[in-house]
């Protein structure tokens, strides 16, 4: 038994000023697989994969005494257990049919983010690089303690040493035990 469509009107956003207007990508009713019961906000899944098809902010719409009840998912536990934001006017009892609406995408905002994220991770492995090959003016070993333990020391050198020369430095001292 499947459940009557939906129509979904588009929402409009207000919006702040901006160089570039959001395009938003309008929701579509997507038939859920299996089948799900209730008991308040906590639903659980019957032969269902909602990993793959839910996620938070989406929202669920089942059937209930021929009215259509829509509730937005707070949380995805499982494949077979989610959390609504509010229960729907009775539990449903008997695994029943539900369709889902992905919660609305702001496709330029996605973009941006993407984009910023990639930025992020150039710099982060530029830095990183630099790091690994720049040269250092500081040399960092462990001394070994009258107790037996290890303390950190941080000893200054003369001139850029390249991380080969900290190293080969670090491995005469004696006591460092990582040499």
């Amino acid at each position: 038994s499947s459940l009557p469509s939906s129509t979904i009107a588009s929402a409009t956003v207000a919006s702040k000023p901006k160089t570039e207007a959001p395009e938003l990508v309008p929701p579509a009713v997507l038939k859920g697989t299996g089948k799900i019961t209730t008991s308040g906000t906590v639903v659980t899944g019957h032969g269902t994969i909602f990993e793959k098809e839910l996620a938070t902010g989406d929202a669920i719409l089942v059937l209930i005494n021929g009215q259509e009840e829509l509730r937005v998912i707070t949380m995805r536990l499982s494949n077979q257990s989610l959390n609504l934001s509010s229960g729907f006017s009775t539990s449903l009892k008997v695994p029943t049919t539900f369709q889902y609406i992905r919660k609305p995408r702001d496709a330029t905002k996605e973009r941006m983010d993407a984009q910023r994220k990639h930025e992020q991770a150039r710099e982060e492995q530029e830095q990183h690089a630099f790091d690994l090959y720049s040269s250092s003016t500081q040399m960092v070993y462990r001394e070994k303690t009258e107790t037996g333990s290890y303390r950190i020391k941080k000893e200054q050198v003369q001139g850029g040493k390249s991380r080969a020369d900290l190293l080969e430095m670090r491995a005469k001292k004696t006591s460092d035990k990582y040499c």
